[in-house]
């Protein structure tokens, strides 16, 4: 796992280069690198994180006659069978070990169609040197980041992080008003956008391509096809899947140095350990964080001692505290590089895996493809009773099947009527209406004239699933698993030089899933059907009949006493003054009564002190980075 950077053209100031590539020095503290082509006219720049080829990968790396380079950041892991086929054709000479020498082969033999073989997690910049072309990648589902954005003179600038993007010379830090107003709602900022005007995300699963003198041409190069719902019995589809899953684990265990693993004792963590444990019977490490000040029913650290006594781990426990979270605020936003107020409190954990392990094995992305969050348990109750309205029944809720709400029938109501794309922003922070509020400002005021509901509902419009639930999880994984979950694994894990990876995240898993009918993922009140049903081969019976409780940290509790100094210091009118942007009557309002306990407002306050972090960290400073005045 690494860090990349880079830019087309001559160098517009000195020791640039190696000042995009010193910001992500986090990403890869083992080594650095950079090549300046022949002509002067591409500059790549590597941070490395060692875990492959220790001793042979250093980056950039060239092929034999040292006409194609590349900077990867990533793991390939079906690297082995590729370097295989490789070698049996005859016309390559591989001089390392890595998964990267196989890159550069592979582009060689086949272009960029080259991106279709690969199984992995992903940002690239590859310099055909030739051909004067410049590919950016991505991988599939958008694991590892990747910013770009094109100079007033035609360059194109890009890099891991947009940190490396912002210390550009003459880069004007503007925000886009665009990104802002949906950050108020999602609590993340929605790819391709960025929150800086003309910095773009590289979509997952795309590819751009740049040729001296020309434009950029962006690509899609993979799609799910959640059109061609399978109609193969129960039985046969969780044998697939467990077969799936057990061997992206497998190939998520080549490593050359050790391996551990979350274990939440939620089903997704623990099945992965499961299937670590089938394929290796040696030392495993595993890790559980938990939070003072913890919820009665937030059980995590209970089940996964559970666990990790059934599966001989090396297991090892992490509390957070308020005051931890108050203290790394900053430092959490410079990782972020824009606001950001989802689960954040995976910064403390990876700074304590980091002692154990450089690698970890996650169950991030089941949720988002299987069905288990917040509003993809409304769509059966609600679409059942649509249709009892529909075929005249004169009291829907006594004969629609409403699980797994059938005991909350008045938090159906609060939802009944809604289309899946609006239920799917109201478990965000602000609401339309609530937003117009928050921005009643004259800064303001065009902030809010962007529609989060709208664009949503067009993107939910482009689905190809024959059904409600799969066409949520399809814009689920377009929006907030890369925009929000993947960002947060990606970011708090590279903060402290972790990899992690999830075998969840293997393009097959997600292309199986997209084949799963709807009604096979949340069936009556359970949740993840199909997936647990396959859980239920490999763990205990408690785990299986454990509540979903969510990985939250608890700000509802925090925000009420623990936090009043950092919402003092981030939300005083001083503070809010800087930008203008947010009524300061408003705030106050919802501050009194979210710490008076006349409303939950612990989602909204949290997004208002991230945003606040972020724009102190990267906003309000004369130049970026603040240490280098050479680059403004």
């Amino acid at each position: 796992m690494c860090g990349i950077a880079g830019f087309s053209g001559t160098s517009p100031a000195p020791g640039l280069l190696e000042t995009m590539r010193d910001l992500v020095s986090h990403r890869g503290p083992d080594g650095a690198g950079c090549y300046v082509s022949t002509d002067g006219q591409m500059n790549l720049a590597h941070r490395r994180l060692s875990i492959i080829d220790l001793e042979t990968g250093a980056q950039p790396m060239h092929n034999e006659d040292a006409s194609v380079w590349i900077v990867f950041n990533g793991e390939i892991y079906n690297y082995l069978e590729l370097r295989d086929s490789l070698i049996k054709s005859g016309r390559h000479q591989l001089a390392s070990h890595s998964d990267t020498e196989v890159l550069l082969h592979l582009y060689e033999e086949h272009g960029v169609a080259f991106l279709s073989r690969l199984n992995g997690m992903f940002s690239l910049a590859l310099w055909d040197e030739g051909k004067k072309r410049l590919v950016l990648a991505r991988d599939r589902l958008g694991v590892k980041p990747l910013y770009w954005t094109q100079t007033g003179d035609g360059r194109i600038v890009f890099g891991s992080e947009i940190k490396s993007l912002l210390c550009w010379p003459g880069h004007q830090r503007k925000t886009n008003e665009e990104a802002l107003s949906h950050y108020l709602t999602l609590r993340y900022v929605p790819e391709p956008m960025t929150i800086y005007q003309g910095i773009h995300a590289l979509q997952a699963a795309h590819v751009l391509v740049w040729e001296q003198g020309g434009d950029p041409s962006i690509q899609k190069y993979w799609s799910l096809d959640f059109a061609h719902p399978s109609s193969l019995d129960e039985n046969t589809l969780c044998d697939q899947l467990e077969a799936l899953i057990l061997d992206a684990t497998r190939v998520r265990l080549r490593s050359d140095v050790p391996v551990g693993a979350y274990l939440s004792g939620g089903i997704d963590s623990s099945l992965v350990v499961a299937m670590m444990r089938q394929l290796n019977s040696g030392h495993l490490h595993t890790f559980v964080m938990g939070y003072a000040d913890q919820p009665a029913d937030k059980q995590d650290i209970h089940f996964a001692q559970l666990l990790a006594r059934k599966f001989e781990t090396d297991h090892h426990e992490h509390i957070v505290s308020a005051n931890d979270l108050a203290v790394s605020l900053p430092k959490i936003a410079k990782y972020f590089d824009q606001p950001f107020s989802g689960a954040v409190s995976t910064y403390f954990l990876t700074d304590y895996v980091k002692e154990h392990v450089k690698v970890v094995l996650t169950g991030d992305g089941a949720d988002d493809q299987f069905a288990s969050y917040g509003h993809h348990r409304l769509i059966w109750p609600l679409s059942n009773l649509a249709k009892a309205r529909a075929a005249g029944c004169a009291d829907p809720y006594a004969v629609a099947d409403l699980a797994p709400f059938a005991d909350r029938p008045d938090y159906l109501r609060s939802f009944e009527g809604l289309a899946p794309w609006q239920v799917r922003a109201r478990f965000g922070a602000f609401a339309q209406p609530d937003k117009q509020q928050l921005l009643d400002t004259p800064a303001g005021r065009s902030v809010a004239k962007t529609d989060t509901v709208e664009y949503l509902h067009q993107l939910f419009n482009k689905s190809s699933a024959t059904d409600e639930l799969n066409a949520l999880l399809d814009l689920d994984i377009q929006t907030s698993l890369p925009g929000e979950v993947l960002a947060f694994c990606d970011r708090l894990s590279m903060a402290h030089g972790i990899e992690a990876r999830s075998p969840f995240l293997d393009y097959r898993i997600a292309e199986f899933a997209a084949s799963i009918p709807g009604r096979l993922k949340i069936k009556g009140s359970v949740l993840k059907y199909l997936l647990r049903l396959v859980a239920a081969r490999h763990l205990p019976r408690e785990i299986i009949e454990r509540p979903k409780e969510g990985f939250v940290q608890p700000n509802h509790v925090w925000l009420r006493g623990q936090l009043d100094t950092a919402l003092e210091d981030l939300l005083s009118p001083a503070a809010l003054a800087a930008h203008g942007l947010f009524d300061q009557a408003y705030i106050a309002q919802i501050l009194e009564e979210h710490q008076t306990g006349k409303a939950e407002h612990a989602f909204r306050i949290f997004t208002l002190m991230m945003f606040q972090t972020w724009h102190r960290t990267y906003m309000e400073k004369p130049a970026w980075p603040p240490q280098a005045t050479a680059c403004a």
